[in-house]
């Protein structure tokens, strides 16, 4: 898998298209994750991605973070964001 920040790589579409092409990308943006992979190619992407290395390596690295969170306050959380907007008719941006 081909992991690509792309604050630190200005790396086109184009070019992050033709990476997919060949195997999956994983895209770091802002804080996110996004991984960009052929639709036909679901399969054997979740069996690349058991075995790929660097991702595995990206796993272990988020799991060093000391930080925790209960699903009880993230389920409350988007509860309460999901009823402000629909009492305000405003999407509220994730942080």
């Amino acid at each position: 898998m081909k992991i690509i920040d792309i604050k630190k790589e200005k790396i086109g579409l184009t070019r992050i298209f033709n990476f997919a092409r060949k195997e999956s990308v994983l895209l770091l943006a802002d804080g996110e994750e996004f991984i960009l992979s052929r639709a036909d190619d679901f399969e054997a992407e979740v069996e690349a991605v058991r075995n790929s290395a660097g991702f595995q390596s990206f796993l272990d690295s988020r799991m060093k973070c000391r930080t925790r969170f209960p699903i009880e306050d993230i389920e409350k959380e988007v509860e309460d964001e999901l009823k402000a907007e629909s009492e305000t008719g405003h999407q509220h941006k994730a942080e």
